[in-house]
């Protein structure tokens, strides 16, 4: 299997300083741009699995960085973007959240919320094109909130859903999962952890990790998958 590539842009913090040994072990070739020059050409040039980029990163205005990164003759727009952020950029990466970056850790994060960020984006689990139908569920404000509608792919780690962009990231759900024949539903709990982007993605919805099954809907989510 082809080692994936890991491409930082800018300086590391503390927690990135412990989390790229562990990367390193985990058979990834890993990859540093400092300046703004080198910067953008490797995004043009090279394709990565993963891009970790400060924000804001010295002389390249984070627009700039997406546009180049996500271009049509760009050879790594398919790649994850994180940015670590300064806390007070926190309104300025909103905007691009879902539209062409993929995940926001704060620079003062402890390391492990920025691995868990890395392995969300890397997950090892394929997904595969589903058409299911889901209800979610939502606690607000002591009230709850029910919503259906239809998973585009899914896999034992994660699941990509068609619409509800109202549902903040971050989010913690409640879902089923049904599928055609099965007399019992796929239950568990989900955490939104971004948005589409459509120019990347032909829906529009939201990504979302696995957090729990209930009873034995891991085994069974695999069964089904296995037999699509």
């Amino acid at each position: 299997m082809a080692r994936q590539r890991l491409l930082i842009l800018g300086m590391e913090t503390p927690a990135l300083h412990r989390v790229v040994p562990i990367l390193r072990r985990a058979e990834f070739d890993t990859y540093q741009a400092v300046g703004s020059g080198e910067a953008l050409e490797l995004l043009q040039d090279v394709r990565f699995d993963l891009i970790i980029a400060r924000h804001p990163l010295a002389g390249v205005p984070l627009a700039d960085l997406v546009t180049t990164l996500r271009g049509s003759g760009s050879a790594g727009r398919h790649a994850g973007l994180l940015l670590l952020a300064d806390p007070i950029a926190v309104d300025e990466v909103a905007a691009f959240m879902g539209r062409g970056v993929n995940r926001v850790v704060s620079l003062d994060a402890p390391s492990d919320r920025l691995l868990d960020a890395v392995a969300d984006l890397l997950a090892a689990d394929p997904r595969q094109t589903v058409r299911a139908v889901i209800q979610l569920e939502l606690w607000v404000e002591g009230s709850r909130e029910r919503a259906l509608t239809l998973v585009e792919n899914a896999s034992p780690t994660g699941l990509l859903v068609r619409g509800c962009r109202e549902v903040p990231v971050g989010a913690r759900l409640r879902f089923e999962l049904l599928f055609p024949g099965e007399a019992e539903p796929v239950r568990g709990e989900l955490e939104v952890v971004r948005r589409t982007d459509p120019e990347r993605e032909p829906i529009d919805g939201f990504g979302a990790r696995v957090l729990a099954f209930a009873g034995d809907g891991e085994r069974r989510l695999r069964r089904l998958l296995r037999g699509r």
